[in-house]
């Protein structure tokens, strides 16, 4: 936050194959003895009550959707020519870049706006918001925490869904996630497709009787081969430079960065960003 002058930033340690939070802090904070010092309209825990668009990150998600639903493999080539058109709306990728000919490892290592907006016109919109519901997004995880909010996934036939929101969408434009929803729904694609409930509590103790909260399992959104493929593919597009600096020597590390744009009064607003990391490991 210091470097950059960021607003505010989030941080979330989870264990996916258990749904257990192991860490988790925001900045800027609050004091709880005297909350009334601050607006109301601030999140007082942004990792479950602050919603953003998530770029980028979540692509790994419309990517997951996509090989269990047979749509594409690791190896299906994509020619990039830096420019797609769905529902009338212009898609371009990050940098204005045409990449030229890729496979879908490609697609995520130069994370690509252009082929994750084509891949999900492949789907179509049933097949991609019915993924997207699986893993949970647009409704609360459910956390023992207070004031969480559920983000927000528009679909076909709300009246403020359009043709292009497929292709925005894709590329994590134009919904809305809390911090802990797309940890979740991400961490089943580390966990084997098993999406996990998450919790903060431990373990309840009264005197010499003890209580653990046990793993419960909520859904499951991918087949164990899917999540074992795209977490190799998200490993090999880290290895390849895509987002080195959260290589840790000696781990095989999965992950995906994202920039989304900040929407400001029903437009973008470049160049104020959210940048954002999920990743996972070993692989």
């Amino acid at each position: 936050i210091a470097r950059y002058g960021a607003v505010g930033g989030t941080i979330i340690v989870a264990n996916p194959r258990t749904g257990e939070i192991l860490g988790m802090s925001s900045w800027p904070t609050y004091d709880p003895n005297n909350y009334a010092a601050y607006p109301p309209t601030d999140p007082a825990n942004a990792a479950v009550s602050g919603q953003y668009e998530p770029g980028s990150t979540f692509k790994i998600l419309t990517m997951a959707a996509a090989l269990d639903a047979g749509t594409v493999a690791p190896q299906t080539p994509f020619v990039d020519a830096g420019y797609i058109e769905v529902g009338g709306v212009p898609i371009r990728n990050w940098d204005g870049r045409a990449w030229g000919p890729v496979d879908m490892t490609g697609c995520l290592q130069h994370s690509l706006n252009v082929c994750l907006a084509w891949i999900a016109t492949l789907m179509g919109p049933n097949t991609f918001y019915n993924y997207m519901e699986a893993f949970g997004i647009g409704h609360l995880t459910n956390v023992d925490l207070a004031a969480e909010v559920g983000g927000r996934l528009k679909r076909p036939g709300d009246p403020d869904w359009f043709d292009s929101d497929l292709g925005t969408n894709a590329f994590g434009q134009g919904v809305a996630v809390t911090p802990l929803q797309l940890l979740t729904a991400i961490s089943a694609v580390a966990n084997g497709g098993a999406l996990m409930q998450p919790h903060i509590l431990l373990r309840a103790q009264d005197g010499d009787s003890t209580r653990l909260t046990q793993p419960q399992v909520v859904g499951r959104p991918i087949k164990p081969e899917t999540a074992a493929t795209l977490s190799e593919m998200l490993a090999q597009s880290l290895e390849r430079g895509e987002g080195s600096g959260a290589l840790v020597p000696g781990y095989r590390l999965a992950g995906k960065t994202g920039t989304a744009q900040i929407p400001l009064f029903g437009r973008y607003a470049p160049p104020q960003t959210i940048p954002s990391f999920v990743g996972w490991g070993p692989v």
